[in-house]
């Protein structure tokens, strides 16, 4: 079970963090507009979960806490963008993320890197998958059909 952050941690749970955000951003640029709501469904989460639980490995980070860094600057994304009305957005997306986190601590302790990455990234492709769903997107988004 994950503990409390050590403060030994901070930096390289910042640094993973930043990396991975960083990551996704530029895989997501790619995915989003050649894929659209499926990309969000089917590659982001396997982007960002991968981005965030790889970089916490190779740099020794706590994987929890870097999966929470990265909900962070997501949360920060959205109040940039949407300004007061990203607040629910951000808190959301600090919490989804801090969950997925949660779920690839406890498998990888358990079955190692693999099982969790799996897991981890089938939980966001149905968050997703959630959140598109009854966000209210046209039905024809998420097939690609008009």
């Amino acid at each position: 079970m994950p503990d409390f952050i050590l403060s030994r941690d901070i930096p390289f749970v910042l640094v993973a963090s930043f990396l991975a955000a960083g990551t996704a951003w530029v895989m997501n640029g790619q995915i989003l507009p050649a894929m659209g709501n499926r990309g969000i469904i089917c590659l982001t989460p396997l982007a960002e979960e991968a981005a965030k639980t790889l970089w916490a490995v190779l740099l020794g980070a706590p994987i929890l806490w870097t999966h929470a860094g990265f909900g962070v600057a997501e949360a920060l994304v959205e109040l940039r963008r949407r300004g007061a009305r990203g607040v629910m957005a951000g808190w959301t997306a600090l919490a989804a993320h801090s969950l997925f986190g949660f779920i690839t601590v406890r498998l990888y302790s358990e079955r190692g890197l693999f099982p969790a990455l799996l897991l981890a990234y089938l939980t966001h492709a149905a968050w997703n998958l959630a959140v598109i769903y009854y966000s209210g997107r046209a039905r024809t988004r998420l097939t690609g059909h008009k």
